[in-house]
Order: structure tokens, then sequence, then C-alpha cells
């Protein structure tokens, strides 16, 4: 399938049809799951789809609509079909395409050209290998909920009126266990993953058989404590559940409608002076990289936090220009059936200077979470509330597991009490956090 070719006619058909501005976003895409339980095979597909979405601008009406069938007959319909949309849209101001053009891409290297050679029979036995052995380290581990793999290739491109025409392919493959171990009536899981671009940049399965036991091991004999408030500390990967909160509350179209706490907290200290935030999705071969964001802008580096001082909210080109700002745009893009959107593509919390065993030191009694059940933030108010399970700390070392317990406060005062942020950044995925460190926070558990 010549994706350029198909584009580039679309979007040109679509200016012939009546469009003062028109976009094509198409896609090829190649899948491969498995998932085995005990040993045998539970789920098992390969799929193989495609697809355009078609979004143009007349007198500022917006027509937008998708199609899987990507022949000439039903392209031609889909663009009529789109034009007579916008016909019957109501017009708003900032509708159109961004103002930006063409742009050099940088190569990202994001394509694993060996995947497609890799025997099924290969990946079910990696799934089948990560639960057995998983399963094998520990008496206590009794149960369960399978082991996996996965991997896409994806072909995509974006092509609009402004000369825009780009091209890229990328590969994806993903395996983990998710284990549950039990002793006496308790019963606790615990699972864990390797994702990269490339295969041969897998974790090695003993590896991640290994983790995914000991989250689930070391979790038994969780229980709650007494609500008070003590030093918290937020394990790296339980906290990128916060900061997910927190991204939330840094919409633009929020900001313009008033609808968030951060509204008039531009260039102002929102964080401790420890916290850097950046959206960086320009670094090769990872995950969480893309050449050009849902609207065709190059990707580049944005400093979102620095320093505790917030340096800019998260807008896409329609929601700048509503709000009337000139600012660094970043859009995301769920697939051919959706159009852009403002949001983060590659959100990195920067290493601190701390090393990880430091953040305990000092720490009479606290709490270490590493589980979130939801994002805690109140988006309108700035609460801060959620459950979480993690370990309770006793003269600066880890005492027993902890579970069914509430954090409580204010966004705003958990982020500016933060007062150590450690240097043990795990790049995994499109969010990734150092280990940090909060002074204080009302821990709700039962009652004394």
């Amino acid at each position: 399938m010549d994706i350029k070719k198909i584009g580039e006619e679309v979007v040109k058909k679509a200016v012939q049809y009546g469009a003062e501005e028109a976009e094509a976003v198409i896609e090829n895409v190649k899948e491969f799951n498995v998932s085995v339980r005990k040993g045998e095979i539970e789920t098992l597909q390969k799929s193989v789809s495609k697809g355009l979405g078609l979004r143009l601008f007349i007198n500022k009406q917006l027509g937008f609509s998708y199609t899987s069938d990507l022949s000439p007959e039903s392209l031609d319909e889909t663009v009529k079909k789109t034009v007579e949309l916008a016909g019957i849209t109501e017009a708003k101001p900032w509708h159109g395409l961004p103002d930006f053009g063409p742009q050099p891409l940088a190569e990202l290297d994001l394509y694993d050209a060996e995947l497609a050679e890799i025997p099924d029979e290969k990946k079910i036995a990696i799934a089948r290998d990560v639960e057995r052995i998983a399963m094998a380290q520990d008496k206590r581990i009794t149960n369960s909920e399978g082991g996996s793999f996965s991997n896409t290739e994806r072909e995509a491109g974006l092509f609009n009126s402004k000369g825009i025409a780009y091209v890229f392919k990328e590969s994806r493959c993903s395996f983990g266990a998710y284990v549950i171990a039990g002793e006496g009536d308790a019963m606790q899981g615990g699972g864990w993953s390797s994702t990269k671009r490339f295969f041969k940049e897998l974790a090695a399965v003993e590896e991640v058989a290994k983790t995914a036991a000991q989250k689930a091991i070391e979790k038994l004999g969780a229980r709650p404590v007494e609500t008070k408030k003590v030093p918290v500390i937020f394990d790296r990967y339980a906290a990128p559940s916060f900061w997910m909160g927190l991204l939330f509350a840094l919409d633009g179209d929020a900001v313009f409608r008033k609808t968030t706490f951060m509204t008039e907290m531009l260039e102002k200290s929102i964080a401790s002076p420890f916290v850097t935030i950046t959206d960086n999705p320009t670094m090769p071969r990872f995950v969480g990289s893309v050449p050009f964001d849902g609207e065709g802008n190059v990707t580049r580096k944005n400093t979102i936090v620095d320093k505790g001082i917030l340096k800019m909210f998260l807008y896409d080109s329609q929601t700048a220009r509503k709000a009337g700002v000139k600012v660094n745009t970043m859009a995301r893009r769920y697939g051919y059936q959706s159009g852009p959107s403002a949001g983060f593509l590659c959100l990195i919390a920067e290493n601190g200077k701390d090393d990880p065993a430091s953040l305990f030191k000092d720490v009479k009694e606290g709490l270490l979470v590493t589980g979130m059940r939801g994002l805690g933030t109140d988006v309108t108010t700035g609460a801060f509330s959620v459950g979480c399970s993690g370990f309770w700390i006793v003269d600066g070392a880890k005492a027993f597991p902890v579970d069914g317990v509430t954090l409580g406060g204010t966004t705003l005062d958990i982020l500016k009490a933060i007062d150590k942020v450690a240097n043990d950044l795990d790049l995994r995925g499109s969010l990734n956090s150092p280990s940090f460190r909060v002074a204080e926070i009302t821990v709700g558990g039962k009652k004394a």
C-alpha cells in the first residue's frame, strides 16, 4: 500500500471538491497477541488493519470522517461525505489547520525490520516461559492471570493542504506475566513486563518473571495503618500516576474555560525547585518517541515545569487559537478514527541528585507508595485523595507491607513539599518518573 500516494491524492481531491483546508491521516497496522494461563493458550490473535481519517475546513466549519476501505471508490465517497458534513456544522473562528508547514523530520530509528521474521512459536514460548518461571519462584505463588506476548508493526502518514507529507514506520513488542501469591486467606497479585521497539532489546525472560513473582510475594501480609501525617515516598513506578493527575490540570482548554485550579499559575512556582518535567518524544529507539505529533508538528523537547516553575500549558493548534496564545503546541492522536487533541507525548519527570536509599534516611515513620488506585488530583479544586498500597517505613527501612490506606491533601501542597528526588529514573514508556519524597502527607487508615 502506497500511503504517500493515497494521502496526497485524498487531500488534493478534498480541495477540488471545495475544502479550503484538508488533512488526511492513514494507518496500516499489523498486530500479534497471545496470552497463556497455566501454560495453556487462552487467546491468540493476528490482525491487519488499515484506515484513513479525513479532516477538512470550509468557512471555518469542520468536517471529519474515516473509513477502513481504501479503494478509490470508497475514498472518493468519503471525501464527498466529509465536505457535506462541513457544510452542516457550526463555524468557529479557531477552526482550521495549524499555521506551520513542512519541516525536516528527525530519524529516530523506531522500526525493527527483523520483528516480522520472528516465528509465532517463539513468541508463544516466551509467554509460556515467563509465566512458568514466575510461578516457580515461590511455593506461595498458587495462581496466575497469565503470561503474554504482543507486537505491533505500524506504518502511518499525515498529509495536508499546507504541504505536509510525512510517513514513518514503527514497531513495538512487549511481554510479561501477572501471578498471584497466597498465604492463609490473604491473596496478592504482582506483575511485570518489558516493552521495546526492537525485539533484541527486550529484557531477559527470567528477569521479568522473577520481578513479577517478587511483586506478588512482597505484598503478602499487607495491612492498614493508623491515620497520621508522615513523610511519603513515591516509588518510581507509582509516581507516574501522580504526575498524570497534574497533567490533566494543565490542559490549555480547561485553563481557557477556567475549570482547572492551575488557571492562574503560569510562570509561578507550583512545586519544589527539585521538580523539572519535560515532554521529550525525540529519543532514538525509545517506545515513547515519535517524529511528528498528531497535527504534523515536528516533535521537540518541551519543558513544562522548570525547577518548580510552571512554564507552559498543553495546547493543540485549535485550543491555542481559541485561547489567543502563541505557544509550542503538543497534540496527540489516537489513530485515524480521531482528530488531534492537546496532550503530552513522552513525559519525563527529570532525575534528581539523591541516591534512592537517601530518601529513606531520617524517616522515623513513613510510607513508601508502590501502587495508586487512581490519579488523586481533582482538576477543578486541586484536592488530592487516592487509595494506595506499599510499605510502612520504620527507622529508615521497609518494615511491612501496607494496603487499604488513602493519601489526602492538596496537589499544590504536595508538590511544594517534595524535599528529595532520586536519580533512579527508568525510562519505560510515555510517562516516566524517578522516585521522590514528600515531607508530609496525611495517610488515612484505621482509627487509633
